[in-house]
Order: structure tokens, then C-alpha cells, then sequence
């Protein structure tokens, strides 16, 4: 394996960013080369991975150098990354303009936040990612609400920088792994000292993984997004911080009881209340929104309960459907002036394909058959009843109905010109205006089709569908080719 890829999937955007600065006539050249190398890289290290490694920048060893390690779990999210980032630039390519800097900076911060064995750069990747989330957020023409997330965002990380302080008091080290190995070591009980550290890093994590009651500026943010910033919120950047988050809960999260009683409620209350909000609202946006906000909350509580695979699974289903949920909900939004559902009625009947993409990716996200969602849900479910965990189960169940029932309703009306129980006649419908979607069809086709064949070619080959480790299929499926 060429190892060097790694540092080159952040130094290559970097190196975009700043020619972009020099040439500012090119910048959505150099963009768009930095993405395509990530992509390439990515693939490259997928096809070639054969163990962990750990690249240590500058030469020095870890824990006294930068280290950056590329294993099974951040290979799967450098691949989600980066595939995810190049199809929505391509997608809501006409708002890339000026913003070139912004986003080559952007990409590299978030294959920092996924690769990072180091939590001080951890902290530095966070905060390159989250200035670079404010200024996109500008695009909306509404400083208020950019403004509230500066402030909430600089609390975050304030806090998330405290809590690495103390992390680095207590054991003299700031890389990840030389951390577990001093706890392993230490007589005294470790949960009890780490509750303070723990809950700094964990409402730090919380404001950008827009857990409850922390994600106070999301609404605001991501409620009129465009294609390009709302989208990448909700699937990106929310998959890099998620990724974060599961990678520090699986290593350093050693908690008494008690903690991680409060850390599973506020996760678990995200869940219900966010699933709650998005059942109430009656615009696509808000809807998909709060949508997002309760399963950043369900895949932060499979995190808690040491169920890597199945986290992983949920967050690769959601990242995936609200990547076109939510691009298709801005497009119709900003084609037509509202996303609000009564003023969208059989909007996709005479856009049946783009239709197609929208209906695919939210069965997947209520988990229906034959879509992906239902083989992630299913391996949820399968994994906490064999961790002996009832109430979970329960809890999913429950808002699941309440998920399905607001998607109904949203399809029902995209797809409907009259009132519940009137048959759809396509002479009914509205001339919605949908300009300039050759990209956004074949993109969103693909997807959709993808998540079609990822729902129905693991019940056909696998006999332990239900225990599917998603981190052994990408090492056997393409490291071992």
C-alpha cells in the first residue's frame, strides 16, 4: 500500500484551496481535481488495504508526533466522505462559485476529523470544519441565523477543548491510542475520573452532531438551505462528526453507570422529540432536518452501546437517503419558491424518475424491504436483542411508526394532485418548475438504485444477513481482492 495517500487526501485540498487563493479564475478547477484525487485515493486505499496503518507525520513516532491511522473504520468513512462530497458538488455545482476556497478547505478538514489519531488535532480538524460550515452558511442571505451557529459552535468546541485539556492532564498524552494503553495500566478506577473530561468532550460533539438539546441552530441554518449547503450539513459533515464521535466512544469512553445513563437519554430523547418535531412540520426541509437530527441521536446510542457495526449501518443509510432527500427537497424549494407540502402536490408526476429517487431513499430511511434501510435496521434490532437489550428495540420500534407515518404523508402529497382518498390524475397537476436537472437525475438515479441493490443483494448471498459486520465486508470485499 502506498501509504502516502493518506496525508494526501487533506494536504491535496489544502494545495487546492491555496492555488485557488493565487488564481481565483480556476478555483472551481482546482476543486474539482482535489475531489476527483480524494476519490481516486480512497479507492486506492480500499483496493490495496491489507491492515491498520498508522502514518506518522514529519517522521516522529507516536504518541510525540502527529499520527493519522487508517483502519477499517476510517477507511469506510473516508470512502462515504468522499464519495458523498463529489456528488453533492456535482449536483449543486452553480453554487460553488466563490465558495471554491471554502469547500477544498472544507474537504480536507473532514478527512482530518476521519483519519486523526491525535485529539488536540482532532479539535484543530473540527474547528477548520466548522468555520468553513459558517461561511457556507452565508449562502442563505440570513446572518442571524449564521450567527447563532457561530455562537452555539464556538461553545462546542470551547468545551471540547477543555475536555481534551483535562484528557491530556490526567494522562500526559494527547494520541488516541497511547491513551487506552496508559488506562489499561492504571489502578485507580478510571470512570470516576473521567466523568468530567467525558461529558466536556461529549457536549462539545453533541452541538455538530446537532444532538438535542444542542442543536438549537439547525433549524434556523438549514430550514431555506440551498442544494449545496443544507445538503452537506445534513450527509457530510454530519458523517465525518458522527465518525468522530463512534471512533472516541469505542476508545475512550470509559464510563461509570451513571453516565452512561445521561449520555443515553439525551441520545435516546434526541431520537423520540426530534422524530416528534419532524411528524408536526409541513415543509420538506424541516421535516428532513429534525429527521436527521433523531438519527444522528439513534447512531450515537448504538455508539454508547458498543454496537459499532450496526451505528455504522444506520449512518451510512441515512447519510446516503438524505443525500437525496435533501438535495431534491432544496431543488424543488428554491425552483419554485416553497417546499411547504400543500403547495407541492403531485409535483412528481410529471418528474417520475427524480420521483423514483425520492421514494427509494425514503423507504430506506423508514427501513422498509428490499432497501438498505431495512438491512440496517434489521441488524439494529438483531444486535441489541442479542445484547440483551429490550427497551431500545422498543424505543425504535415506536418512532419508527411515527417516521413512516410523516414519510407517507410526504409521498402521498409529492406524488398526489388531490385530497387523501382522491386518485391522482397527472392532467391535475401543477407546471412545478425543476430547471437544469440532467446531473441531479442521473446522480439521484443511480443512488436510488444503488440503495435498491444494497437492500436485495445481501438477502440473496448471505445467510447471516442479520449479522451483517459492515467492517468485515469492506476489508474481505475489497482488501482482500
Amino acid at each position: 500500500m502506498n501509504t502516502s495517500f493518506i496525508i494526501l487526501l487533506i494536504a491535496v485540498p489544502l494545495g487546492a484551496a491555496f492555488l485557488s487563493v493565487l488564481v481565483k479564475k480556476l478555483g472551481k478547477y482546482f476543486l474539482g481535481a482535489a475531489i476527483g484525487f480524494n476519490l481516486a485515493a480512497s479507492g486506492i486505499l480500499a483496493y490495496d488495504y491489507v491492515s491498520p496503518v498508522i502514518y506518522e507525520i514529519g517522521g516522529f513516532k507516536p504518541p510525540y508526533g502527529i499520527s493519522l491511522v487508517l483502519d477499517e473504520y476510517s477507511l469506510l468513512g473516508i470512502l462515504l466522505l468522499n464519495v458523498v462530497f463529489a456528488l453533492i458538488a456535482i449536483m449543486a455545482c452553480k453554487y460553488i462559485k466563490k465558495y471554491e476556497v471554502v469547500l477544498s478547505v472544507a474537504l480536507a478538514a473532514l478527512n482530518g476529523v476521519i483519519l486523526t489519531g491525535d485529539l488536540f488535532n482532532l479539535f484543530v480538524f473540527m474547528e477548520i470544519s466548522a468555520i468553513a460550515a459558517y461561511i457556507l452558511t452565508t449562502m442563505n442571505k440570513n446572518i442571524k441565523y449564521t450567527f447563532n451557529y457561530l455562537v452555539l459552535g464556538t461553545l462546542g468546541s470551547g468545551l471540547l477543548l477543555f475536555g481534551i485539556a483535562v484528557i491530556y492532564n490526567m494522562f500526559g498524552s494527547l494520541n488516541i491510542m497511547d491513551i487506552q494503553n496508559r488506562m489499561a495500566i492504571i489502578s485507580y478506577p478510571v470512570a470516576g475520573a473521567l466523568v468530567l473530561p467525558l461529558a466536556l468532550i461529549f457536549t462539545g460533539l453533541s452541538v455538530e452532531a446537532k444532538l438535542l438539546p444542542f442543536s438549537g441552530w439547525a433549524r434556523g441554518v438549514l430550514k431555506d438551505s440551498n442544494s449545496l449547503v443544507g445538503t452537506l450539513i445534513v450527509s457530510a459533515f454530519s458523517a465525518a462528526v458522527l465518525l468522530a464521535f463512534g471512533r472516541l466512544i469505542d476508545s475512550l469512553f470509559v464510563m461509570s453507570d451513571s453516565l452512561l445513563i445521561v449520555f443515553t437519554v439525551v441520545t435516546v430523547g434526541t431520537l423520540i422529540l426530534a422524530e416528534i418535531a419532524a411528524f408536526s412540520k409541513k415543509n420538506l426541509r424541516e421535516i428532513l432536518l429534525f429527521s436527521s437530527i433523531a438519527q444522528s441521536g439513534l447512531v450515537v446510542a448504538l455508539f454508547l452501546q458498543g454496537l459499532k457495526s450496526a451505528a455504522l449501518l444506520v449512518l451510512i443509510n441515512n447519510v446516503i437517503s438524505k443525500m437525496i432527500l435533501f438535495t431534491l427537497a432544496a431543488k424543488i424549494g428554491e425552483d419554485n419558491g416553497t417546499d411547504k407540502l400543500e403547495d407541492l402536490k403531485g409535483v412528481f408526476l410529471k418528474n417520475k424518475v427524480l420521483g423514483f429517487g425520492f421514494t427509494a431513499a425514503a423507504m430506506s430511511l423508514i427501513g422498509l424491504p428490499l432497501f438498505f434501510g431495512f438491512i440496517a435496521k434489521a441488524n439494529v434490532l438483531v444486535s441489541l436483542f442479542e445484547a440483551n437489550n429490550i427497551w431500545l428495540p422498543m424505543v425504535i420500534l415506536i418512532v419508527s411508526v411515527i417516521e413512516g407515518a410523516y414519510v407517507v404523508r410526504m409521498l402521498t402529497t409529492l406524488w398526489n394532485t388531490g385530497e387523501e382518498g382522491e386518485l391522482a390524475k397527472a392532467e391535475d397537476a401543477k407546471q412545478y418548475k425543476l430547471t437544469n436537472k440532467v446531473r441531479l437525475t442521473i446522480i439521484i438515479t443511480i443512488a436510488a438504485i444503488a440503495i435498491v441493490a444494497a437492500g436485495i443483494l445481501p438477502l440473496l448471498q448471505m445467510n447471516d444477513w442479520f449479522n451483517f459486520d459492515i467492517l468485515s465486508f469492506l476489508t474481505d470485499g475489497l482488501g482482500g481482492v
